[in-house]
């Protein structure tokens, strides 16, 4: 709390009082129908650079919005349009949860394709329609897959763990009959496709035979999200923290899955949960005993990239670790290299590569704090995750949108006027201004501060 006082001056001209919220809660929901289509929801808006279908973007938006529906605080404001009832919001969640769970099964790879990265049962990185000039120009692979590029080690992990999240909310036994045969090729692909070397953890090469495409097939998928200490190209495959956790809740959810149907195959089920005790056993490989915390990823030859980051919040997210390694994660996050006054940076101030003004070198992401807040909350530290969410909130009211990313900047480089604080909130310089999973993490944070 005493450090938390202390930051109060960046805060001084706004207030997060409830009508504030419920103002912010509503401008984020008509964010996320505005990007709504047929085939699911956009990434970012028609001025942002990504108007297009994005796998991982679109189920992390269903799975915040489904956290925010969770906690049910759905209630009128003191202005009568702004009312939202819970079975209004629930209605819309369902349509929005079963329109991207089917647009994206009807994406899903069917046939091997290394320009694309396409395999069977691997949920798209993302989807053009009409494909865009300069990516044709560019050559970058989805001209060469008909809009379709599933460079996205992640996204197939989220899906399963997304209909499964769907079911458990809306227990709609339809749905889960329809998607069922999806599902089971997304754990087809999971079993034959993301464990490489067979060591029980997960990792990914990228295939394209030229070279072209992702480098980073997750989250923080650009080119420097990730540096080795002595600046030699990192080889593949690498095995990321974060996707450890995803993996371990994947095959958890189809479990869940798999016995709700009456449809579990004993050989199976033994196949899975030895995958899942492979997972967690091989979570010990990225411990980084000087900082109590995880590395943010492996080389090829399984040793740490040694950089201290956001990305284990998604570990507490998925569940997989026991409560004292939580405690340590919870601890690290909170320290003032990570935490800043408007969230958690996505790289520790101290990494050799820290660049706040890097998109995924130190540069800070509502959406990545939500996804460490539920994680929080899961494992009991809801302290901690409020603070985040304030301050995460507190950027976003500055910015008046449901903005991408922004960055935190010391005062230091400010030679004129001089401000007294020691860090300032800046515009990061070509954010898009509205982000699906942004505005879903605003639904899930103003509803826990509320």
């Amino acid at each position: 709390m005493e450090l938390e006082n202390s930051q109060s001056s960046y805060y001084s001209d706004l207030a997060l009082e409830s009508e504030v919220l419920y103002n912010f809660w509503h401008k984020a929901l008509t964010s996320l129908q505005s990007l709504q289509t047929p085939a699911g929801i956009t990434a970012s808006g028609e001025d942002g650079h990504f108007h297009a279908i994005f796998g991982r973007d679109s189920l992390w938006t269903v799975l915040l919005a489904l956290e925010a529906g969770r906690l049910q605080h759905i209630t009128p404001t003191h202005d009568p349009s702004h009312h939202t009832s819970v079975a209004s919001y629930h209605s819309w969640l369902y349509e929005l949860s079963a329109t991207v769970l089917r647009g994206l099964a009807s994406l899903q790879g069917k046939v091997v394709n290394n320009i694309n990265e396409e395999q069977p049962g691997r949920i798209v990185h993302e989807y053009w329609n009409p494909v865009p000039q300069k990516m044709i120009l560019a050559r970058w692979p989805v001209a060469d897959g008909e809009g379709r590029y599933y460079g996205a080690f992640d996204a197939t992990f989220l899906y399963l763990i997304t209909i499964a999240q769907v079911d458990s909310f809306f227990d709609d036994g339809v749905l889960l009959d329809e998607l069922w045969p999806y599902a089971e090729a997304a754990l087809n692909w999971m079993l034959e496709w993301s464990d490489l070397d067979h060591d029980g953890m997960v990792e990914y090469r990228k295939r394209n035979p030229e070279g072209i495409g992702l480098d980073n097939q997750v989250w923080k998928d650009s080119s420097e999200s990730i540096q080795p200490y002595n600046h030699m190209p990192l080889k593949h495959p690498l095995a990321w923290i974060e996707v450890q956790g995803y993996a371990w809740a994947a095959y958890s959810s189809y479990l869940q899955l798999a016995r709700k149907r009456d449809s579990l195959d004993a050989a199976l089920e033994q196949e899975i949960k030895s995958r899942m005790h492979g997972l967690q056993g091989g979570l010990q490989t990225f411990w980084l005993k000087d900082e109590h915390f995880p590395a943010i990823a492996l080389d090829a030859q399984k040793q740490t990239i040694k950089a201290v980051s956001s990305n284990p919040g998604h570990l507490l997210w998925s569940g997989c670790i026991k409560k004292s390694q939580a405690k340590d994660i919870c601890n690290r996050l909170m320290q003032p290299d990570m935490l800043t006054p408007w969230g958690v940076r996505t790289l520790s101030e101290h990494a050799y590569y820290y660049n706040p003004i890097l998109y995924h070198c130190g540069a800070v992401w509502p959406f990545d704090n939500a996804v460490a807040i539920v994680g929080l909350r899961r494992y009991g530290f809801k302290a901690e995750a409020e603070r985040i969410a304030r301050g995460v909130m507190y950027a976003i009211l500055a910015f008046d949108a449901p903005i991408e990313l922004y960055t935190v900047q010391p005062s230091r480089w400010l030679r004129s006027p001089r401000i007294e604080q020691e860090w300032f909130l800046a515009d990061y310089f070509h954010a898009c201004n509205v982000q699906a999973w942004t505005a879903a993490a605003i639904l899930y944070l103003t509803s826990i501060l509320l």
